[in-house]
This record gives C-alpha cells, sequence and structure tokens, in this order.
C-alpha cells in the first residue's frame, strides 16, 4: 500500500500537464481542421522542391512545411493538425515538469506552479490563437533544451540536446532562440561546452542556407516595424505587459480579460512572485543567471520595436535578415521560462514556512488560469471542414502536366471564408493544391498594405492592380513570371479573371471554387542549381545530425529499460 502511495505521488506531477493540455485542446479534437490565421493544415501536403526553400520567397515556413509533408504522409494532415494543437501544450508541461525535477528547487506542488505558468500564460493564449504552432513548438522545446545543457555541462546527454535543438529548429526565429539559450548555458563559465552548439547551428542550416540562398535581398518594408511592434494591453505601458507575458502586434487575439481588473493584478502579483523567485533561485545556483541574461535580451528584443522604430527600422529596410525582428514579441519564450522557474521557486519557499501546504500550493497551481480563462477550450480556436468540392479541384489541377504555377485569387494573403466562420486564416489553397504556386506575401496590418518580399509575387500584384485601375491585360507578366493557372476563391470577392484578363479557359467550376488556365506558355524560370545543391547538402547535414541524435537517444533508453 506505501509503495502504490509512492508511485502515485511520482506519477501526479507528470499527470497534471495531460490535464492543462486536455482543458486547452479537448474541443479542438472533434472531426475536422483547425485553421486560423497561420495554422494552415491541409488532408495532404505534397512534398515538393519549393518547400524546402528553393524559391524566391523568403523560407519563413521552412523547415516546417517540408515537415508536415513528411509527416502527414503516415497520420494524414487531420490527424497531424490535432497532434500538433496537443503536443504544444503537453510538451511545453511535461518539459517543465523534467526541468524542474533537475533544478531541484522544490517540491510536486511548486513544480505544478511552475507548469501551469509555462503552460497557462499570455504569450502561449496570444501565439495559439494567432497560429504559430511551429513556433510554441520550438517554445515548448526550450525547457527540454535547458535541461539537456545542463547535463551537458556535466559530460552527458547530448543526444537530448541535439534533439530538443530540433524542436526549437522548426521555425527561424525559434531556432535563434534556442542557439541563444543554449549558448549561454553551455558558454557559462565553469564547465563550459562548445561542441554542442556546432550540432544545433547544423539542425538551424535549413532555413539558414535557404535565406542566403536568394537572389535577391533578404530585406523587409521599414513599414512593418510599427505594424509588428509590441502593445501595451492597459498593463502601463509595453515593458509592463511584456513582463507580465503579453504584447502581441494583433490585437484581435489579444485575450478578452487582459487589462480587467483581476487578471491585472493577478498578473503583476505573478510577476513579483516570480522575480522573488528568481533571486532564490541564482543564490542557490549562479548557472541561472545564464537563463537571466537570455531573458533580458528577449525583453529587449519585445521593446526595441516601440523604443527605437527608427533604428529597427533602417535595419529592416537594409540589413539583409533583420526582417526576423520585426516581430520581436515572439522571442518571449525564454522570459516565460525564467518566470515559471522563478514562480515555482517562489511557491516552493513559501510552502516551507505555511501550515496548510497542499490547499496555498493547488491555489499556487490554478492562479495562472483564473488569470487567463480565455486559454481554456481553444483559446478561440474552432473545428471547421474544407469544402467537399476541393478534393475534385485539386484532382484536375493535379492532372494537368502542362507548364507553369498556379496563383490564387484574389491575390492576397489572408482569407476569411464562411466554411471557417469568416475567422481569418492565411490562404490554404497553395497548401491544399499539390501544384506549386507562387503565393502572395503583401500583408495588410491595421489598414496598411506591407510591401511583400518575394520579387516574383511583386511583380504579378502589381500587373493585377494595374489592371484593375488601367484595364491593361495583365497576360504577359503573368507568363513571364511562370503562371499558368488561376485558382479562383469565389467567396473572396474582388473582380472575376474574365473580367481582367481576355483570354482564360474554365478549366473546374464549384460553388467556391474555379480553375482558369491561363491561354500561353509560361516562361521557365531559372532553377538555379546551386542554389538547391546548397540548400539540399543543408537539410542533409540537419538530418545526418537529427539521426545521430535520434540513435543516441535510443541506445540510451536501452540499458535503462533493461534495469528496470
Amino acid at each position: 500500500m506505501e509503495g502504490g502511495s509512492s508511485r502515485l505521488a511520482r506519477l501526479l506531477p507528470w499527470a497534471w500537464p495531460v490535464l492543462l493540455t486536455v482543458l486547452i485542446t479537448a474541443p479542438l479534437l472533434a472531426p475536422g481542421f483547425v485553421v486560423d490565421y497561420d495554422l494552415v493544415f491541409v488532408p495532404d501536403l505534397t512534398l515538393r522542391l519549393n518547400l524546402f526553400g528553393v524559391t524566391t520567397a523568403l523560407p519563413r515556413a521552412v523547415p516546417s512545411d517540408v515537415i508536415v509533408a513528411l509527416l502527414d504522409e503516415v497520420t494524414g494532415g487531420e490527424l497531424l493538425n490535432k497532434l500538433v494543437l496537443v503536443a504544444i501544450p503537453l510538451l511545453s508541461g511535461l518539459g517543465m515538469t523534467a526541468l524542474w525535477r533537475e533544478l531541484r528547487l522544490g517540491g510536486p506542488l511548486a513544480g505544478a506552479a511552475a507548469v501551469t505558468l509555462y503552460v497557462w500564460n499570455p504569450f502561449v493564449a496570444e501565439r495559439f490563437r494567432l497560429g504559430a504552432w511551429a513556433l510554441l513548438l520550438g517554445y515548448a522545446a526550450l525547457p527540454w533544451l535547458v535541461r539537456a545543457a545542463l547535463r551537458l555541462r556535466r559530460g552527458e546527454g547530448w543526444a537530448g540536446f541535439l534533439l530538443a535543438s530540433a524542436g526549437c529548429a522548426l521555425t527561424a526565429s525559434g531556432g535563434v532562440t534556442g542557439l541563444l539559450v543554449a549558448a549561454l548555458i553551455l558558454l557559462w563559465p565553469g564547465r563550459g561546452r562548445v561542441w554542442p552548439l556546432g550540432g544545433a547551428a547544423l539542425l538551424n542550416a535549413p532555413w539558414l542556407v535557404a535565406g542566403l540562398a536568394r537572389t535577391a535581398a533578404a530585406t523587409s518594408d521599414p513599414a512593418a516595424v510599427p505594424a509588428f511592434a509590441a502593445r501595451d494591453e492597459g498593463y502601463g505601458g509595453v515593458l509592463p505587459t511584456l513582463l507580465t507575458l503579453g504584447g502581441v502586434w494583433n490585437v484581435d487575439v489579444v485575450p478578452t480579460s487582459r487589462g480587467d481588473l483581476i487578471p491585472l493584478l493577478l498578473g503583476f502579483g505573478l510577476l513579483l512572485l516570480s522575480v522573488v523567485g528568481v533571486v532564490i533561485w541564482c543564490r542557490r545556483d549562479r548557472l541561472g543567471l545564464a537563463l537571466v541574461v537570455a531573458a533580458v535580451v528577449a525583453v529587449c528584443l519585445g521593446m526595441v520595436g516601440a523604443v527605437a522604430p527608427d533604428a529597427i527600422a533602417w535595419a529592416v529596410g537594409e540589413v539583409p535578415g533583420a526582417g526576423l525582428f520585426r516581430d520581436g514579441q515572439r522571442y518571449l519564450g525564454p522570459l516565460v521560462l525564467l518566470e515559471a522557474i522563478g514562480f515555482g521557486a517562489a511557491v516552493a519557499a513559501l510552502l516551507r514556512v505555511v501550515p496548510v501546504k497542499c490547499v496555498v500550493g493547488a491555489t499556487a497551481a490554478l492562479v495562472p488560469i483564473v488569470a487567463l480563462p480565455g486559454l481554456a477550450a481553444g483559446g478561440g480556436l474552432k473545428v471547421s471542414q474544407y469544402p467537399a468540392e476541393w478534393v475534385l479541384a485539386r484532382q484536375v489541377l493535379a492532372a494537368d502536366n502542362r507548364p507553369g504555377e498556379f496563383i490564387p485569387w484574389p491575390f492576397e494573403s489572408y482569407r476569411a471564408p464562411a466554411w471557417n466562420a469568416r475567422r481569418p486564416v492565411l490562404d490554404p489553397m497553395p497548401r491544399y493544391f499539390s501544384q506549386p504556386s507562387i503565393v502572395p506575401d503583401e500583408l495588410i496590418v491595421g489598414g496598411h498594405r506591407l510591401a511583400g518580399e518575394d520579387p516574383r509575387a511583386t511583380a504579378i500584384a502589381t500587373a493585377l492592380r494595374d489592371a484593375v485601375r488601367t484595364g491593361a491585360d495583365p497576360t504577359p507578366t503573368l507568363l513571364q513570371q511562370g503562371v499558368g493557372w488561376l485558382v479562383v476563391d469565389r467567396e473572396a470577392g474582388g473582380p472575376s479573371p474574365r473580367e481582367l484578363i481576355p483570354q482564360v479557359t474554365e478549366e473546374f467550376s464549384g460553388s467556391s471554387v474555379i480553375i482558369y488556365r491561363l491561354e500561353g506558355t509560361p516562361a521557365e524560370q531559372g532553377d538555379r542549381p546551386w542554389a538547391v545543391v546548397l540548400v539540399l547538402a543543408a537539410w542533409a547535414a540537419a538530418g545526418a545530425v537529427l539521426l545521430a541524435a535520434a540513435g543516441g537517444a535510443i541506445a540510451r533508453l536501452r540499458p535503462a529499460r533493461s534495469s528496470l
């Protein structure tokens, strides 16, 4: 009986992240797809060369799109959509549980409080609603990365470190965050280690090399800086908003409770306890200062668009790759992790002196939920169904083996379709249809149109706007840019292609989608063989590191299982 009780005590900390995951994602597991803003999964994302970043567009979805294209061959797109949504809070919570045990700052009740704050906070709620699934999977990998880096300083755990680094590297911003945190911990005075950072850097090679291999300059519209700058959510300024783990640029995804009196007081209360706990941790272990430095850098990146907009705007417009930092709030992961650890450490210190430990500990674990009730039941995400006729349209387009790529019509980045209850979503058509496409990358934020970075998309958008204004035929420009088909979203409005283009042939017509064939022969686009070789070599290097890490993890698990 006593052994059963101790086993239950060991299992309970791991059960808490599972319960939090159920509270967040249960309604999202109904049949259908959850698509919203940048969260776009389709039944079958076809693996094709342009997903690797060998295009004129910036590699914003590298390597995440390739990973999805590979995995949905096994699971199907709908199940993979659900697995990703579940994995975000579950891996975050389990990682925080594992890291808490590694740090030994307190017992399971304090650990549960730390887990709750890491899983349930404004940063997660806002990015979850914004559909930043790959960024949040990198966020979920952060506690695993810190735990593995701490073990590496003792000479063990290299495989886990590389696997966690791979999770961070699903996006460029996540990869930058992971490299920053890993470098600070591994190189901190004491038992610093350099070589694992080389493996982590190779795991980031797919997006980095794809960006460097572009022929066009990897610069962005300077006007994007104020558009994507962190915002005050009613907490007395941008800095307090960031310190209470909010501040996303899109006001439409901010939880409605942010800025209300009780959430505001609880938010500042959590911040105060976190600061106290961080001081306790750093007094016990000076290595905690490495994460403090990472958190300070994260706050600075979040603030720069608000306090130095001219400087960052110049960098974004002139320095290739600087556009990575126009949305600085997305780098808050290290701050959230630091505050979660600090909150747990403060609760652990409190539990040492209060008489009713279970009540105080359970209350502390529930405070982040009370401060942010809107994250429950999906945080505003809903389940939808793609129109059934899209399957037929996809087959028609796939059966046409003539050269050319398609463009979505109207040529805009986002839609608010009726089948998704008019919720905004990044146009799913370029992913849904198997034929390669040219994706519009201009964004409309706050009523202002921001210029895109893909010269082909810019040429097409300009030609279509000229056709609307002057009646000029855009066909020569479209053919020059390699366009062979137009896939029309009938719900999105705007002029019909027949009104602007003299010669198009209807290949498929449905109530929500029409496919037109553009008359003429699309120009062949230069494949840039050297770029293909470089990008695929980067993928090969990253794949070799990942396979070695997976092999090392399996080899480590075998002795552990045999000893059970």
